[in-house]
């Protein structure tokens, strides 16, 4: 029963474009979700000495620290090789290779798709903004695939809608959730934003620029980037990136101090960063990608548990569970192909093998 399960998961992931809602995964599925309280050491982010002496896996050899500096802070960037992929390989929406990507929205049932994404957690009704991008982004696959007018026309109302709900902040856009949510052993009181969405919101809108043409979608999408530059952390304002005692650059899926680091949130908020370079071959963004990348290879290793399943976040609020680790194993691999780097391979690998009775599972 538990290889079925895995394999089930799999099959589920995240594939593109399925007309079946998004299932809440356990570990966010509100504030009454299972949470360990940390230990001290347990709250530390500090990376180990010799991650290689941790799993056997070694990092492989990288350029010395090119630096960069985001909103006046200094911030560890390894210069990195970074490959252009096809539409159908981009991260985003796409991170379960094991079915293909496929249009799954009738036309006829188009216009009867709801403009924002809502759910309910713990009675309490709001706006599911990762939802809602993704919807864009799956409505315009649809449109790519079979060319009906139907499919851009919806995801244009759905993306009109969606920008109406958004915050502007310093020239970054924001969307909001709009109901308190838990995650990574933390409640976010609304409205409260996170680099997970801001990640497929920026994929959504350049995707929209892509197939219509308009200056407008680029606009946003450039609005949406700057989200992943400000550095502005506040109580009572937006803010999804931060930078680490160690000068590491961090997307937060749950912003909080002290921080949570979620795993799977930091990569998907990276997609988003990644596709601005892919369409853009913009410098600034290819560092802020770099960076990003030189995060998670100093600290991927610490979300390790040998033998069992890895650790949702580094602050060891929540434990996670076998969905999250096939996740993390998928994103490492779409790691390696984005970037070349076989540690991404190796350390995915890794990842696998802490599943032996899985083995096999995902070939």
């Amino acid at each position: 029963m538990k290889r079925r399960t895995f394999a089930l998961l799999l099959a589920a992931g995240l594939a593109g474009c399925s007309t079946q809602s998004e299932e809440e995964p356990p570990e966010t599925a509100g504030p009454g979700a299972e949470t360990k309280t940390p230990t001290e050491s347990e709250r530390t982010t500090t990376p180990p000495e010799s991650p290689a002496q941790t799993t056997g896996v070694s990092a492989t050899d990288t350029p010395s620290d090119s630096g960069m500096e985001i909103d006046g802070v200094a911030v560890r960037r390894q210069e990195t090789s970074l490959q252009e992929v096809s539409y159908d390989e981009r991260p985003t929406i796409f991170v379960n290779r094991w079915k293909e990507p496929s249009c799954r929205f009738n036309v006829s049932e188009v216009d009867s798709l709801p403009n924002l994404q809502k759910t309910t957690i713990n009675g309490e009704q709001g706006h599911m903004p990762v939802r809602t991008s993704r919807s864009i982004m799956k409505l315009l696959y649809c449109y790519r695939q079979l060319d009906r007018e139907s499919y851009l026309e919806k995801a244009i109302e759905i993306s009109d809608a969606y920008l109406d709900a958004a915050t502007r902040n310093d020239g970054a856009l924001y969307f909001p959730y709009t109901m308190k949510k838990g995650g990574a052993g933390v409640t976010l009181i609304p409205p409260w934003y996170s680099a997970l969405t801001q990640g497929t919101s920026l994929s959504a809108y350049l995707r929209l620029h892509e197939a219509t043409g308009e200056k407008q979608y680029r606009e946003t999408a450039d609005a949406v980037y700057e989200s992943f530059r400000s550095l502005k952390r506040s109580t009572d304002g937006p803010w999804t990136t931060m930078v680490d005692e160690e000068g590491y650059l961090w997307f937060e899926e749950y912003p909080h101090d002290p921080p949570t680091h979620v795993l799977n949130g930091f990569l998907t908020g990276l997609w988003g960063a990644y596709e601005y370079w892919l369409l853009t071959k913009d410098n600034d963004s290819r560092a802020l990608v770099e960076a990003a990348i030189t995060t998670i290879k100093q600290y991927v290793e610490e979300f390790r548990e040998p033998g069992e399943v890895s650790w949702y976040a580094l602050n060891r609020g929540y434990r996670g569970n076998e969905f999250y680790h096939a996740m993390h194993i998928l994103q490492l691999r779409k790691l390696h192909q984005i970037t070349g780097d076989p540690y991404f391979k190796k350390i995915s690998g890794t990842f696998e093998e802490d599943n032996p009775e899985e083995a096999g599972m995902r070939k």
